[in-house]
């Protein structure tokens, strides 16, 4: 069985993965710069800082 800073990395590294995607199709497609860089933010956020956090969180 899954331990759940397992679950909540795997989850927050694919949700993240969708917001990459969706910012990379931003900057092909010329949208708002603005709403292409957040949305790069959020993804790095959701691929990074969550799992370390939840890892961390959980471990302790």
């Amino acid at each position: 069985m899954l331990e759940t800073s397992v679950i909540v990395g795997i989850a927050s590294i694919c949700v993240g993965f969708v917001f990459f995607l969706a910012a990379a199709s931003g900057a092909r497609a010329k949208w708002n710069r603005k709403v292409t860089i957040t949305l790069f933010v959020v993804a790095i956020v959701f691929m990074t800082v969550i799992p370390v956090i939840g890892a961390v969180g959980f471990a302790a």
